[in-house]
């Protein structure tokens, strides 16, 4: 629904000659430097070009008068968007149900905190233009607002936006992302005495500043399409970097934006363009329900395609951006990429590791929406994670089970290897040598028990990178944790603990409590230093997951617990039988490896024999011809 401070019925008797008169009075001289610090009320009920001068009749104004802002609004059912006359642009986007940090009453504010609205025309990196626009309230909509504005030189700019706009109609939905996106239409008319040309303006795509005071400065980014490419900037570039501006051609221009951990803004032409793109960063005072302290917000803009106007010709020049202003939820991104015929999926940031990391976020959604939004309205979020967890163990489960009876299997050889250890202490070569005959013959392969942890890596760095761009786990509750996107601080201790900070967070706790567990009910084989590596995973994971996103902890500790009962499950069963094979055994990989690599030294050391002064075997010397007699 559009609200905004003007009457409709007043609307219905602006005339086109009014219209003129209003913009050439709000464009003639007018600097945006100079508004007023109050905004119009909502219930002003007018419209107003700019603030009367209070001075008497006789008293010629000194400066240039003063045109006081005015805001607009358009709301969906994910989103309020606040426009301003001050640039004709967006103030900023209020996230419905999104609230900030260790807050319940503040929604995110996207653009929170930037001079400068979002589709703000700009002259250069970081230059804007300098005018005031008129808000023509005869051709708005329910779900559109058009601003227009005149440049000195003559040009003349009318800005439309639009919100939910889909072919073939519909209210604007949550659901397919809608609700979230933007249509930006620009027309430009040159009524001056000079060519212009569209390639000397730019297009401001906003900011985006860290939501809270523990947010990593790597998750504040500018990124576009270039010629199909995904590129981006961290603003740790800029903060690092002895360059305080970016500016880069960006080929033909498909897409670009800023992000944070969990919010986007994206700019799409509707019809891509050569362009080149700009970028700074500056320091932003974060609100003391953030955390406080300072933060470093990401800024971008875009340049407009080449496009000349003719002095008072009959030319116009008409251009249509999209645009998505909400959370970095992927299925959103997926729908709103699609609409748009492009692939907003990158946005993520998921990187190498971006096959599991969508397809554990897609079955993550699905339990939700499917399943458990239905069972629980508090906790349906932390049982969709318990329950992805016990589908991924459950997928693994006959490799797990192969490789406990395969590390039961060693452990009955560990008395055969302690002998070939002291037999061959002094020749580690021949002992390796003797212990993959050994495994050989038993079809005993020395690395199964690792199989399932090789599995689990990747699955849970995966897990990690997807989580911590899930907005979906926002402010969701599970157990004791009040915030499955945050750290379960339970305590705050007076001091600091040694990397782990002064809050007690008590899900990683269990994780590595459950994690001794497991590694005390697994087969004991290797060495002893081996085992005491081993039996350091726990510590390892505990400091990797204390202070990150309790979700991953939960993940971690759900996985333990599967694990202790499918152990306790498989020591129930038989002992397997330990059996050397009948017949010549093959080779394995491992022991092929292993004597290439001896073959290999052994040719080395032949080499530097010679190098030292022909050490080494000497070839025999060639006997000339007998003769005869």
């Amino acid at each position: 629904m559009l609200n905004f401070n003007i009457s409709r019925k007043n609307a219905e008797a602006l005339r086109e000659k009014e219209r003129e008169a209003l913009v050439e009075e709000e464009a003639a001289g007018v600097k945006e430097g100079e508004q007023a610090a109050a905004t119009v009320p909502a219930a002003s009920g007018e419209e107003s070009a700019g603030a009367e001068s209070s001075a008497g009749a006789t008293e010629a104004p000194e400066t240039a008068p003063v045109v006081q802002e005015q805001t607009f609004t358009l709301s969906s059912r994910g989103a309020v968007f606040t426009f301003t006359n001050f640039g004709g642009g967006i103030k900023g986007a209020e996230m419905s149900g999104q609230f900030a940090v260790q807050d319940k009453e503040n929604l995110v504010l996207l653009n929170e905190g930037e001079a400068e609205p979002i589709g703000r025309l700009t002259t250069g990196v970081d230059q804007y233009l300098d005018l005031v626009y008129a808000h023509v309230g005869d051709l708005d909509t329910d779900n559109s607002i058009t601003f227009v504005g005149k440049t000195r030189d003559g040009l003349q700019i009318t800005k439309t936006w639009t919100i939910g706009k889909q072919e073939g109609g519909g209210a604007a939905s949550e659901d397919d992302g809608r609700a979230f996106r933007l249509t930006l239409d620009l027309e430009f008319e040159n009524t001056g005495e000079s060519s212009l040309n569209l390639e000397d303006y730019g297009l401001f795509a906003g900011s985006a500043a860290p939501l809270w005071k523990g947010e990593w400065d790597r998750h504040i980014m500018l990124f576009y399409q270039k010629d199909g490419d995904y590129k981006k900037r961290r603003v740790t570039k800029f903060k690092n970097g002895k360059k305080p501006h970016f500016q880069e051609d960006a080929g033909v221009l498909g897409y670009a934006g800023v992000s944070n951990q969990f919010f986007a803004t994206i700019i799409s032409p509707e019809n891509p363009y050569d362009a080149w793109v700009w970028g700074d960063r500056r320091s932003v005072q974060l609100p003391g329900v953030a955390g406080g302290g300072s933060g470093e917000s990401i800024r971008l803009g875009m340049s407009l395609p080449d496009k000349k106007l003719t002095p008072k010709g009959d030319n116009k020049e008409a251009l249509s951006f999209n645009l998505y202003i909400g959370p970095k939820e992927n299925r959103l991104l997926g729908r709103s990429g699609e609409a748009h015929d492009r692939d907003y999926g990158k946005v993520m940031n998921y990187g190498i590791l971006s096959l599991i990391s969508k397809f554990l976020n897609w079955l993550l959604n699905e339990l939700f929406l499917k399943i458990f939004s239905k069972v629980s309205d508090s906790w349906g979020w932390g049982y969709s994670i318990v329950v992805l967890t016990i589908i991924i163990r459950g997928a693994m489960w006959p490799l797990q089970n192969k490789s406990t009876r395969a590390m039961k299997r060693m452990s009955k050889l560990q008395p055969q290897i302690k002998e070939l250890r002291e037999k061959y202490a002094d020749d580690p070569n021949r002992m390796n040598q003797e212990m993959m005959k050994m495994y050989r013959d038993y079809g005993i392969n020395p690395l199964g028990g690792c199989l399932p942890l090789v599995v689990q890596i990747p699955i849970f760095f995966g897990f990690y990178i997807m989580l911590q761009y899930a907005v979906e786990l926002r402010q969701q509750p599970f157990l004791w944790v009040e915030d499955l996107a945050l750290p379960d601080t339970v305590a705050t201790l007076p001091f600091d603990l040694w990397f782990l900070g002064n809050g007690v967070n008590l899900l990683p706790i269990v994780m590595a409590v459950t994690m001794v567990l497991q590694m005390a009910l697994t087969p004991k084989t290797g060495d002893k230093m081996q085992r005491n590596l081993f039996m350091m995973m726990p510590v390892i994971f505990f400091f990797f997951c204390y202070s990150f996103a309790s979700a991953l902890a939960l993940y971690w500790t759900t996985s333990n617990i599967f694990a202790i009962v499918q152990m306790l499950i498989t020591r129930r069963l038989p002992d397997p039988e330990l059996k050397k094979k009948k017949g010549a055994a093959k080779k394995g990989f491992f022991q092929k490896l292993q004597e290439r690599a001896e073959e290999a030294q052994k040719t080395q050391k032949a080499l530097r024999a010679r190098q030292m002064g022909g050490q080494g075997p000497k070839k025999p010397k060639k006997r000339g011809p007998r003769t005869g007699g």
